[in-house]
Order: structure tokens, then sequence, then C-alpha cells
């Protein structure tokens, strides 16, 4: 997988083996916020406090705060799935093309991704630094999407500034 800037200031992920491309369409799936599982939600909403004595700072949290970062994610994720349905094959090979604007919903949403695969397994940082991914068993396959949404992270974030 090759990673560019084009004149226009779009980001190009080119020649994407199609695994990789079915990995990096997933990814709307993984945040989907009405399929997250337990951990998930509490690793993307953890509460304010855990302090017993700060019973209101916490509802206050859940009602004012949880429903914004709610609509923030639900956003990021709409931007993703757009960019995703632009992806198009090349030579046996997929390229995506992200919009200079759509760079921030796209690090918002690989970040998302990131800690629902992690939360869901549990993964500590032994896990996240593997580098035994065997794509063909589950947390192998969550260890390299993991690594994977990493490094398109790290793309964007080196050629945003």
């Amino acid at each position: 997988m090759e990673f560019s800037v084009s004149r226009s200031r779009s980001f190009r992920f080119r020649k994407i083996h199609p695994l990789i491309a079915e990995f990096i369409l997933s990814i709307p799936d993984t945040i989907d916020m009405d399929q997250l599982s337990e951990d998930a939600q509490a690793r993307l909403f953890p509460p304010a406090t855990d302090d017993p004595q700060f019973d209101a700072l916490r509802n206050e949290w859940k009602a004012y705060v949880e429903p914004d970062l709610h609509e923030h994610f639900r956003s990021a994720r709409e931007v993703v799935a757009a960019d995703l349905k632009q992806m198009r094959e090349v030579k046996g090979m997929v390229e995506l093309e992200i919009a200079p604007g759509h760079a921030e919903a796209w690090l918002n949403a690989l970040n998302q991704a990131r800690l629902v695969l992690a939360s869901d397994l549990d993964f500590d940082e032994q896990k996240l630094s593997s580098t035994n991914a065997d794509v063909t068993t589950e947390t192998g396959s969550r260890v390299f999407r993991l690594n994977l949404f990493a490094f398109m992270q790290e793309c964007l974030i080196d050629k945003m500034g």
C-alpha cells in the first residue's frame, strides 16, 4: 500500500491489496454505535469520574456531553462510509482518496475503530505490540486491523501539518 498527497491536497492510499481493502471497508461496521459491545461502549464513553461523591457530575456528563460525542462519532462514521463508497479498483488493486476536509473525520473514525477492536478482546500492550498477526484467526485479524488503522492515522497526521 502506498500513501501520497495529490496536487489538490487529497490524501491517497494506492495499491491496496483486496484483503486490506476489506479490512478498511469494515471501519463503519466496526464503529456502528448500535452494534458496539458493552466493553466498547465503556471505552468510547467512559464516565467523567468513578468517585461516588460526584454522582451529579456523572449524570450531567451523560446528559450533556455524551450525546454530543455520539453525534460527533456518527458524523465521522458517515463521512468515512461515503468516502469508502468511492474506492475503486485499479489493475487488481484498490485506491482510496480522502478529501482534505475529511481527514479529521478519518482520524476520528480510525481511532474509534482501534478502541473498539482493542476493547472487544481486552487487548493489553503486549497484544497490541504483537507482530505475529495471523489474519486467519479472529485475534490475528484484529491485531492486523489495529496496526493497519494506526498506520493510516500516522500517514494522515504526518501530511496534515
